[in-house]
């Protein structure tokens, strides 16, 4: 099972390290420090390691220590410098290795342009350290990680870290890491004791630079957090905006549909109206065909002039007149065709 490690809150021994000027960047101050000591517990228990203490062998060491490579050191102000500040992150990981004498060791550059007061404070309290003996001002690296861990079979209180991920260390005092024997040194690799002393006034403006970065620190926080309550205010708003809008294209599909149902049951009381008047018999009656208009006798007969026969008042007798003409057959028949729709002779008649 994976646990997150803190190294922290235990003394560790002071390592030759140093935090130097030289470089080809001018945002880079080389660093080098002892990480953690191999092949033996820890001298108090780290975080996420309940109350026990932990070791870390040569070849668990070698397998996963590159894991480091990349990492970023951060540094806690707010709490004295005796803590982890993940998210304040100072100093950057770019080699990692075990040296002869079974020491961890990582090799990397703090941003000295970007955090000038870190280096200036690191420098100051190592100094003290180193010219009065001071060890509690001495700075270390206290390490954090995840690991698989184990109970120790040799020994109690102990467990073997059996294979972990490097995600990253603390510059913190020494008093506060876990390992006695690893430290973070931040000592001037100049030899003029002029360049780790501070005058009075110098401290005091470190002091005050400090303060003020913490009361920015703050600040900072509460602008995040205004900013995160506007922009749920925001998300609500608009939240309340879709609703809106899904409630009026409702209504107005609800006042379409209420018009369609409206039409639709007025064409069906006209329809059933008009079933109705039909069962009724109150339709309007089926207009009567027109009526014939038919040439009388008398004019057909008088075109050739046959006054009297075209008196005639019955169809045989007209007939007869048509028969006297001579006419050619076919005029004939026609005449008595016409004729017989003028006397209304029915068919077989």
């Amino acid at each position: 099972m994976l646990k997150t490690l803190k190294m922290s809150n235990s003394k560790m021994r002071v390592q030759d390290f140093k935090l130097s000027d030289a470089g080809s960047h001018p945002n880079k101050i080389p660093f080098k420090c002892a990480l953690f000591a191999v092949d033996q517990p820890s001298d108090g228990s780290p975080s996420g390691a309940d109350g026990k203490l932990i070791r870390i062998s040569s070849s668990v060491c070698d397998q996963y220590l590159q894991t480091f490579v990349g990492m970023a050191l951060n540094i806690d102000y707010t709490a004295g410098m005796a803590d982890h500040d993940p998210r304040f992150k100072v100093a950057v990981i770019d080699k990692a290795y075990r040296s002869m004498d079974g020491y961890a060791w990582i090799d990397g550059y703090i941003y000295g342009k970007d955090f000038p007061d870190v280096v200036a404070t690191i420098r100051y309290y190592n100094g003290l350290a180193a010219e009065y003996n001071w060890s509690e001002y001495q700075f270390g690296a206290s390490l954090e990680m995840e690991a698989s861990v184990q109970n120790a079979a040799d020994m109690e209180n102990v467990l073997d870290v059996m294979e972990f991920c490097g995600t990253g260390a603390a510059i913190l005092f020494a008093e506060a890491a876990a390992y006695k024997t690893t430290s973070f040194a931040a000592k001037n690799n100049k030899s003029n004791k002029e360049d780790v002393e501070m005058t009075p006034e110098q401290i005091k403006a470190m002091e005050d630079g400090m303060k003020l970065l913490q009361e920015s620190m703050t600040s900072m926080t509460a602008s995040v957090q205004s900013v995160v309550t506007e922009v749920v205010s925001i998300k609500s708003d608009l939240t309340s905006m879709k609703a809106a809008s899904t409630e009026a294209e409702q209504k107005t599909a609800e006042e379409q549909a209420a018009a369609d149902l409206k039409a639709a049951n007025d064409k069906t009381a006209a329809l059933e109206k008009e079933l109705a008047d039909l069962k009724a018999g109150k339709t309007s009656p089926t207009p009567q065909e027109p009526e014939r208009k038919t040439v009388s006798a008398a004019n057909l007969l008088s075109k050739y002039g046959k006054v009297e026969e075209s008196n005639s008042s019955d169809f045989s007798t007209f007939c007869a007149s048509v028969d006297a003409l001579n006419l050619p057959s076919g005029e004939s028949m026609v005449l008595k065709m016409k004729a017989k729709a003028s006397f209304g002779v029915k068919e077989g008649e």
